[in-house]
């Protein structure tokens, strides 16, 4: 468990290789959210390959609501995963989720029934303000969240038996970011 802060905001982090972890913190979600409309942020991160176009298969996979984020392992998908990923009443958000949508359906067979790029909301809002933002500046123009991205930390080996108190600050804050930005633009 950690406490992390982002910009004087704490989000109670859980990081996990652990299925019963993952399936207590669904089972919580889908009792206390599952017949209302939803928002979660969500992200994934792999191990930076050297051939820049070649992908490692996801090793992290990130989700926030409110200011609870699990971080976990992702060498498995349970299948409340795939119940939460396939209930309506959740929508997904991200800075270009498609790829991350359709690398967790390839490598683990998990959907998201619904879920929408929060960059292309903002453009769609604010047409001729954004090109192609990325999530540090969305959080900062769209909500006012102050995030580091360092790019050690991001192309660090996400496959790590043991991440880095930097490697969860940076994992759960891109889940945290992407769910604040959905909250805002849907």
């Amino acid at each position: 468990m950690y406490n992390v802060t982002c910009d004087s905001r704490t989000i109670e982090t859980t990081v996990t290789d652990k299925a019963a972890a993952v399936e207590q913190w669904i089972r919580e979600t889908l009792s206390l959210h599952a017949r209302s409309l939803t928002i979660v942020g969500l992200d994934i991160e792999w191990r930076p390959d050297v051939i820049r176009w070649m992908s490692s298969k996801t090793a992290t996979l990130q989700l926030c609501i409110d200011k609870r984020c699990p971080i976990a392992y992702i060498n498995y998908a349970p299948e409340l995963l795939k119940d939460l990923g396939g209930n309506p009443n959740f929508t997904f958000v991200g800075v270009e989720i498609d790829g991350d949508v359709d690398k967790l359906r390839v490598e683990y067979s998990l959907e998201c029934a619904k879920h929408a790029d929060v960059q292309e909301l903002a453009k769609l809002r604010w047409p001729g303000r954004f090109r192609k933002p990325g999530l540090k500046d969305l959080a900062l123009e769209v909500v006012g969240l102050v995030m580091d991205k360092p790019k050690h930390v991001s192309m660090s080996n996400w496959e790590a038996r043991v991440l880095n108190v930097n490697q969860v600050e940076y994992a759960c804050i891109d889940a945290y970011a992407s769910y604040e930005l959905g909250v805002s633009l849907l």
